[in-house]
């Protein structure tokens, strides 16, 4: 099915592929950025207090109360039965009436002492004997009976006998300093203070959870619930959307965003030229002779090897031994052997090759001359990809040359059990068996193993290694 959509050309687009990474990655930039936000803190927060059991067990409790039934409700409906009791309501009115006032103003005073002084005299028996003498009459026992009759007959007098024999004064003398005038006094300065009637209001009011503190949580929790961003999040945080991102780690890129080639991470030369001979060279029929710079251009984000017609002497690796010679043509060659090395993982670059004609190539090596592997390649008017297990063994995938005439992203997928090499997530070629076993670097380079008739230029416009997460 590749193969088809290959020659169909009906991969998809480089500019499609870029755009739904970048992104991607945005988006999980976001993700992991407003992970850690103060607003989805707090969104986890509230979600946790208000979905407890202890919120929603005390949401009901609030919900649920209510007046009737309450403490508040039967103490006052203690204190209104007292107060409507008839031996309370007569208290209060005795005590708020003349008549107790008069009787206190004489209770205990020395006309009334008086009074039942005489009282006691007059009905005593020795008194009444007296009475019936002939002596009696103008006696000061005589008078003394007077002064009892006019006292006897003041309403003062009267009055008072007369109110301390009442039932209304035995009712005062029952209730005052009763324990039911003692609890009917507590009640009523109970009904009557403010934590009573802040209480008797809460309970009669409807909407008493609103006005609790824990509503407050609860709307800025179903607030948070509805904001757009914490929606997205719940959404797309256990999604496999990521799990590309999430499963590697970039661990090499260049992104040739300066003005000329970082020569900390590319040799300008094959790794061993660089290290034993200190120069320069061509492999076998190779028609260009690499230079250390003047085949390269760093530019708008670009990196360009540049091949063109140009005599120029260097040295040729053959069989026998390095021979020097005049090339006709110059070119550029960078590899990252002296700086990174990898066993395993993604490579990936985004490459215009050029010429099918000629000899672009995105490749990787070890110390030895095999294993070999060109992620991607031009030669004979096609786009390639190959593998070397040794000299005598290899796999090989090919395309059109209209795969190499515009920007395009060359992969190799490299694990302990295959590789997969891919143009723009379309598969190639597939290698299980052989698979190497040992850390590789890569190599860019451009060259001529036919003669063409113009400069033709491979541009990379960046190159990234990913490594499965731990």
């Amino acid at each position: 099915m590749a193969s088809l959509k290959l020659l169909l050309g009906l991969i998809p687009s480089t500019a499609k592929i870029e755009q739904a990474e970048k992104a991607l990655i945005t988006e999980f930039e976001k993700l992991n950025a407003f992970s850690g936000s103060d607003t989805l803190k707090k969104f986890t927060e509230l979600k946790e207090l208000v979905t407890s059991s202890v919120f929603l067990s005390k949401k009901k409790e609030i919900e649920s109360l209510s007046f009737k039934g309450s403490e508040e409700f039967a103490k006052e409906k203690e204190f209104l039965s007292l107060q409507k009791a008839r031996d309370i309501v007569v208290y209060f009115r005795t005590i708020s009436g003349s008549y107790l006032k008069k009787f206190k103003e004489l209770d205990g005073s020395e006309k009334i002492s008086g009074y039942e002084s005489l009282q006691k005299m007059v009905t005593s028996l020795e008194f009444r004997e007296k009475m019936k003498t002939k002596e009696f009459k103008g006696s000061e026992d005589d008078k003394k009976l007077q002064e009892f009759n006019r006292l006897k007959s003041s309403s003062e007098i009267q009055e008072y006998f007369k109110f301390k024999k009442s039932k209304e004064y035995s009712n005062f003398l029952n209730i005052d300093g009763s324990s039911k005038l003692a609890r009917y006094n507590e009640l009523k300065d109970y009904v009557a203070s403010s934590d009573f009637k802040e209480r008797k209001a809460y309970l009669l009011d409807k909407k008493r959870f609103e006005k609790n503190e824990m509503f407050k949580d609860l709307q800025e929790f179903n607030k948070l619930s509805k904001n757009e961003d914490i929606l997205w999040y719940l959404k797309v945080k256990d999604s496999n959307k990521y799990d590309v991102l999430k499963s590697r780690d970039l661990i090499f890129s260049d992104e040739f965003d300066g003005d000329k080639l970082d020569t900390k991470t590319w040799l300008t030369n094959y790794f061993w030229g660089d290290k034993l001979l200190k120069d320069n060279y061509t492999v076998g029929n190779d028609l260009q002779a690499y230079t250390e710079k003047e085949n390269f251009e760093v530019r708008n984000s670009l990196l360009k090897i540049i091949t063109k017609p140009q005599k120029k002497e260097g040295k040729v690796w053959m069989p026998e031994g390095f021979k020097t010679k005049e090339f006709a043509y110059t070119s550029g060659l960078v590899n990252t052997g002296k700086s990174f090395r990898q066993k395993y993982g993604t490579f990936s670059a985004k490459i215009k090759l050029g010429n099918p004609s000629a000899k672009s190539a995105f490749w990787m090596l070890s110390d030895k001359i095999t294993p070999h592997i060109d992620v991607c390649r031009t030669a004979n008017g096609k786009v390639i990809s190959d593998f070397f297990a040794t000299p005598e063994k290899r796999a090989k995938g090919s395309i059109g040359g209209k795969y190499a005439n515009d920007f395009y992203i060359f992969t190799l997928d490299w694990t302990a059990d295959k590789l997969v090499w891919k143009i723009n997530d379309t598969e190639v070629l597939t290698q299980t068996s052989d698979v190497p076993r040992e850390p590789m670097y890569i190599l860019l380079s451009g060259g001529l193993d036919k003669p063409v008739n113009s400069m033709t230029t491979m541009e990379i416009d960046w190159v990234r290694v990913y490594q499965p997460k731990k």
